[in-house]
């Protein structure tokens, strides 16, 4: 089950790289296959994380409680502990998923030989998954703005 859930992530991730088209190019580096990865789809991908870990730890917050809320929203210190953790989600979130692994690299060469119809399907879906995390992001700020 979690395998299945990483490689339809690492799919969403495919289709947002098929927008930037920087996913193409396979090359060799010390003798291991790699692919060139873009800076325009790798950000994007991250922004897609931080978009997603932004608004669960936003509704986290608002659920542990109104006074734990307030007491980080008063005091600068409790604001870089938020960032900080907001970080550390961040990370795990792209750890767990394999956004920046081997693993996932052989997840896109596997995508990369499907056809075309399919890559279709995974831009859609990944432009939806993006929006998404708009919507999750924009929910967590409205019911728990840090700033």
């Amino acid at each position: 089950m979690k395998e299945k859930l990483i490689k339809y992530i690492n799919r969403i991730y495919f289709g947002i790289y098929l927008y930037t088209r920087e996913l193409d190019i396979p090359t060799y580096y010390v003798g291991r296959k790699d692919y060139y990865r873009g800076q325009l789809g790798f950000k994007i991908c991250c922004l897609m994380i931080m978009l997603y870990a932004s608004g669960f730890l936003s509704i986290i917050v608002f659920l542990v409680g109104e006074q734990f809320a307030y007491l980080i929203k008063s005091n600068f210190i409790y604001k870089i502990i938020y960032i900080i953790l907001l970080l550390c989600i961040y990370f795990l979130f792209s750890q767990i998923t394999s956004l920046e692994g081997n693993k996932g690299l052989a997840y896109f060469e596997q995508f990369d030989q499907e056809p075309h119809s399919i890559k279709i399907k995974w831009m859609v879906i990944g432009a939806f998954a993006f929006i998404l995390g708009i919507a999750f992001f924009i929910l967590g700020m409205k019911i728990f703005p840090i700033f």
